[in-house]
């Protein structure tokens, strides 16, 4: 709260966007009270928590994200968690590029479940499952897909993690 003090307001919202200062780094700022005569910020509100950006890169996964095939799949997704499934092949580049962002996000994410499903082994599930572009994630809870990312986007997919992961924990 103190390393705000001080700070002009648009220094703030620009930092807010690319890097927490760091007595706040991981703090979700709420409200900023913004000094009329200096343009400084006279009083900030700071909320929960958020899961860091950087850190996940530095520290080893703890959980291994499974390996799913078609006799797994239903049990994996039916479950009381949020589940983010990877569809993949071995030979695609973006998919590849997405498996590290994924060891990243397994380690930000406790309350969710990852796994991938290899679709070059199993290639008539995939087209059941209406996978037409690789990589896909799709985003579970209790069995019913909730959302749907295609390509190699890892911003839009933490976003979409953290939406549900709040609305999983409010219902």
């Amino acid at each position: 709260m103190e390393a705000l003090r001080g700070r002009s307001f648009s220094a703030l919202h620009q930092r807010k966007f690319a890097r927490a200062p760091a007595a706040v780094s991981h703090q979700r700022i709420l409200h900023v009270t913004q000094s009329h005569n200096s343009g400084t910020v006279a009083a900030a509100t700071i909320v929960g928590t958020a899961p860091p950006l950087s850190t996940a890169a530095t520290t080893p996964t703890e959980r291994a994200i499974c390996e799913l095939d078609p006799k797994t799949f239903y049990d994996f997704i039916s479950g009381d968690d949020l589940c983010v499934v990877d569809y993949y092949t071995d030979w695609c580049g973006p998919c590849q590029v997405m498996h590290k962002e994924l060891d990243k996000m397994t380690a930000a994410f406790k309350g969710v479940k990852f796994a991938k499903l290899n679709c070059g082994n199993c290639q008539d599930f995939s087209t059941r499952q209406r996978i037409r572009s690789l990589p896909t994630f799709r985003l579970y809870y209790k069995g019913t897909c909730l959302d749907e990312i295609t390509g190699a986007k890892p911003m839009q997919l933490r976003q979409l993690l953290t939406h549900y992961l709040c609305m999983t924990t409010i219902s």
